[in-house]
């Protein structure tokens, strides 16, 4: 089994509440699939992780990129392929649960604690460091 870490690592956090928000109810919903994953609710249990990442990439992607449109962000592109990478993934996943639920489920809780930890620590780092060094200074 994999076990998800039982709370938020601050080091996750960028200082943007609602980007930091959106990290979190990620994290969340990696607790509540490893949750059920750990009480053999594999079926339903991936389903709704799903149907959670379908929702938090919406609302989430759609922010983050204004974000960085907002502020120039000369690597927009290239973030919107990684988040179109995720949307990919999601959709081969929904056709995976379908054959097996129960290796589904452990795939997918490794691609979303990895994805977490890479893409924030990474990949959403490089963007908040390049805010903080490009603001004009007062």
């Amino acid at each position: 089994m994999i076990n998800a870490p039982a709370e938020w690592d601050p080091s996750l956090n960028l200082g943007h509440d609602l980007t930091d928000k959106q990290h979190r109810a990620l994290f969340d919903m990696i607790l509540e699939l490893d949750r059920r994953v750990s009480k053999g609710e594999f079926g339903q249990g991936v389903l709704d992780a799903l149907q959670g990442m379908k929702i938090y990439a919406a609302s989430h992607f759609a922010a983050e990129e204004s974000f960085m449109a907002r502020a120039g962000w000369p690597k927009l592109a290239q973030h919107q392929g990684l988040h179109g990478e995720f949307l990919q993934k999601t959709s081969m996943f929904g056709g995976e649960a379908l054959i097996d639920s129960e290796w589904t489920s452990l795939d997918l809780l490794r691609f979303l604690l990895i994805w977490l930890v890479k893409h924030v620590k990474v990949q959403d780092r490089e963007f908040f460091d390049w805010i903080a060094a490009n603001r004009p200074s007062a």
